[in-house]
């Protein structure tokens, strides 16, 4: 399965309807949330309609800004829980009966604001026991690398996020692809980019799913890069299997062959995005 986020800001635009064609047409995700549509109901199911979408809940604009739409195809089973001018929750149904929480999120660009997010975060974390994926465009970036150039970020705001994901006993899931999700698309000494949009996923995630990659797709069309996840349901066997998750092994001997930085280097890139440490912590741990 596969699950696109993407922060349009104006679905209307014909340049962002056209870029959108090209990244499902290419991707072909079974579920989309689409931030900042700008647009009312009516306009946003027609643009489902036009792409050959069967469902959508759409949260309306507010004047002119603002707008969130949960778009899915027929094959997909998904349940509208909640919602609000900042979020949409879902559960998901699969033909084996599992069932997973899809909550897509906006969060408030104000600084005065930005509490509010963490607040609706943990308030969602409280609803469900089900396997959680979270995303979104969550406007705060999690560790201070996540910039370049500008002011330095404030780090008590950097903390917030951090603490609010480690509250809701959720895991960022990493990303391929180019690191930064938002750019100010100034030039030189004005120029900015961070990575405000993210994939967050529960701890037991993995257990009911396998080879999770999140992706950060390219795009010039708006400034914020849409993100892919793209995942494969485990079998029941494999979810309650007592050695579902694989271990990590290391032999020290194995440095001194002549491959073995390359091949450790292109392994982890390629899964690395399914992990939630670095690899010298992990195998430090299994030790």
């Amino acid at each position: 399965m596969k699950l696109l986020s993407w922060n349009v800001r104006g679905l209307g635009k014909p340049r962002t309807r056209l870029a959108l064609k090209k990244i499902l047409h290419l991707h072909r995700p079974q579920i989309f949330f689409c931030c900042e549509t700008k647009m009312l109901a009516r306009q946003v199911e027609s643009v489902c309609r036009d792409f050959n979408f069967e469902n959508c809940f759409v949260v309306d604009r507010k004047g002119m800004g603002g707008g969130l739409a949960l778009i899915w195809r027929a094959e997909v089973n998904v349940s509208i829980t909640s919602y609000s001018s900042h979020h949409i929750d879902a559960i998901v149904s699969s033909e084996s009966g599992l069932r997973w929480r899809c909550t897509g999120i906006y969060g408030h660009p104000e600084l005065s604001q930005k509490h509010n997010t963490w607040t609706l975060m943990k308030r969602l974390a409280s609803l469900f026991s089900y396997p959680w994926c979270c995303f979104g465009d969550f406007n705060e970036i999690m560790h201070m690398h996540e910039k370049i150039g500008g002011n330095e970020r404030n780090l008590n705001r950097v903390a917030e996020f951090r603490e609010a994901v480690q509250s809701c006993n959720l895991q960022d899931m990493g990303c391929k692809g180019y690191p930064y999700t938002w750019s100010n698309k100034r030039y030189g000494n004005h120029f900015i980019e961070e990575r405000l949009d993210r994939f967050l996923c529960s701890k037991d995630w993995e257990i009911n799913f396998q080879e999770s990659v999140s992706t950060n797709l390219v795009n010039w069309s708006s400034d914020h890069c849409p993100i892919l996840l793209d995942f494969h349901e485990r079998s029941k066997i494999s979810r309650h299997a007592g050695k579902s998750l694989p271990r990590d092994y290391y032999e020290d001997m194995w440095s001194s062959h002549e491959g073995c930085r390359s091949i450790v280097q292109e392994k982890w890139s390629r899964y690395g995005a399914r992990a939630w440490e670095a690899p010298v912590q992990q195998f430090q741990r299994v030790a």
